[in-house]
């Protein structure tokens, strides 16, 4: 696993390097791709440290009550004689650390299985604001944080910290009911960078109208639900990497993150 996320790493180091762009207009001959070991062993993969950014699923966790939570049943028990243990899972893919799909809430565009599965893989930029509650994220808020930290760069991911995620054992009603959220004109902004996602510590980024889903999906900005742990991360950028099952039909899947820094 780790010369897999070594590898990958170094792909996006690579790509990001690419994306700023060279000295020189001239374009340079394709060099011969380096053996596995060579591109490994450029990496000391020790220096960085890893968040896992999403909940532990289970089927008694903060959702809206009008979703199902999941339940586990196994129909073959190897306490019971049988060669395996096989259950079934049965959910709601809008419940825990969760991905939407552009059909979650425009009629005419995709499931989950026509998402870029590398949506969730590269680097992300995390804005840390001192709220709480039911509190609307404003374009100064994501301005003043770029006028500290640098400005959004298009094909980054940006995730909110706001610390909600606390509270999702502690008090799971106030989870669900009074959290951070997007204004609409913070979405159009971060749509506009052309950001590759957007992650928040909570059920949505929108409140009663799916007003900023619309705005994100639209664009080809992927919608990250109940992301947590962004406080752990001691770096003000990281690398995500994740990916996600391609469910045919889906507005919604299920998606385990892990953050990167150094």
């Amino acid at each position: 696993m780790k010369k897999i996320v070594a590898l990958l790493l170094a792909g996006l180091m690579a790509a990001s390097l690419t994306a700023c762009g060279s000295s020189s207009s001239a374009k340079e001959p394709a060099a011969e791709a380096p053996a596995e070991e060579e591109l490994f062993s450029d990496i000391d993969f020790s220096s960085y440290k890893m968040v896992d950014i999403s909940h532990m699923v289970q089927d008694e966790m903060p959702a809206d009550p009008a979703l199902k939570l999941p339940t586990l049943d196994f129909f073959s028990k190897l306490d019971e004689g049988a060669l395996y243990n096989l259950e079934v899972i049965s959910y709601c893919p809008h419940t825990g650390t969760h991905m939407d799909a552009p059909h979650h809430v425009l009629k005419d565009q995709g499931t989950v299985e026509s998402i870029d599965p590398e949506i969730l893989i590269g680097p992300a930029c995390i804005i840390r604001l001192d709220v709480e509650g039911d509190y609307t994220i404003t374009v100064d808020d994501i301005k003043n944080w770029e006028a500290e930290n640098g400005e959004i760069q298009e094909g980054e991911g940006v995730m909110f910290d706001t610390k909600h995620d606390q509270i999702w054992e502690s008090d799971p009603t106030g989870y669900i009911t009074a959290y951070p959220h997007l204004e609409e004109a913070s979405a159009q902004y971060l749509a506009d960078k052309g950001v590759r996602f957007v992650g928040c510590e909570a059920i949505s980024p929108d409140t009663s109208e799916p007003v900023c889903h619309k705005i994100l999906l639209g664009a080809g900005t992927e919608v990250v639900e109940n992301v947590c742990n962004l406080d752990q991360i001691e770096a003000d950028r990281c690398y995500v990497v994740a990916t996600f099952a391609a469910v045919q039909g889906s507005t919604g899947v299920w998606t385990r993150l892990l953050a990167y820094y150094k």
